[in-house]
């Protein structure tokens, strides 16, 4: 039973029409959700109904080359369910088990919501390898840009997010972030600034657009990693 379902950006490609090679009509979408264990299918062991949980909507072949090199989150064959498969913007949802994860008792359904999107951020900074006392810039603002900035400053990084929406900007500086409007300011010329001419450590580059990637190619360090 599903409790909350976030809507990502896919998503919204989806409403423009930009997935219908992938979609079949009539399909619900969506994949960032959370819920209640309310059946269970024949063979299902180590959930019981009444359980609290998130889904990784991940559905892997485990047959192609990628899934025998543990690789089955980026499996060649591939299902993303909420676009490959009917998703989570329904009352009820039936997944494979295996992309079941509990929830600790202690995190509210409107919250658990958001533990997939935090997941990519997680999965980006562990990627960065960011470190404790690391200069780390994220180009881009929406919610994935956001929480790269909150698990790189949980890490211990400063962080500086880069961001062309006003409205995001201000949001990311009322979380106590700086900011920067590449519109208005050399983002470049900030960085050697602040750090000496050193560079960034670590860059994310999570809008998408090719400002951000030409930008993202100007600011790491000797030997800084690019996400």
């Amino acid at each position: 039973k599903i409790a909350y379902c976030g809507i990502c950006g896919s998503d919204i490609h989806a409403w423009h029409g930009k997935m219908d090679h992938r979609i079949k009509p009539p399909q619900p979408v969506g994949h960032e959700c959370s819920g209640e264990i309310v059946e269970l299918g024949p063979g299902v062991q180590g959930f019981s109904v009444g359980q609290r949980v998130v889904v990784c909507p991940l559905d892997p072949c485990n047959a192609c080359p990628a899934c025998k090199a543990e690789h089955k989150h980026i499996c060649q064959k591939l299902k993303f369910m909420g676009l490959d498969t009917p998703g989570a913007l329904q009352q009820s949802w039936t997944v494979p088990a295996h992309t079941l994860h509990k929830l600790p008792d202690n995190v509210p359904l409107d919250v658990a919501a958001l533990i997939e999107p935090l997941a990519v951020a997680c999965h980006d900074v562990r990627l960065g390898e960011v470190k404790k006392g690391e200069y780390v810039v994220v180009i881009g603002g929406g919610p994935i840009g956001v929480l790269v900035a909150m698990v790189a400053r949980a890490e211990g990084a400063r962080v500086l997010l880069a961001e062309v929406n006003p409205a995001r900007l201000k949001f990311a500086a009322e979380m106590g972030f700086d900011t920067i409007d590449p519109n208005t300011a050399d983002v470049a010329a900030h960085v050697d600034n602040v750090t000496g001419s050193a560079g960034a450590d670590v860059v994310f580059e999570v809008s998408g657009s090719q400002p951000g990637i030409s930008l993202m190619t100007k600011m790491p360090r000797t030997r800084g990693r690019v996400v």
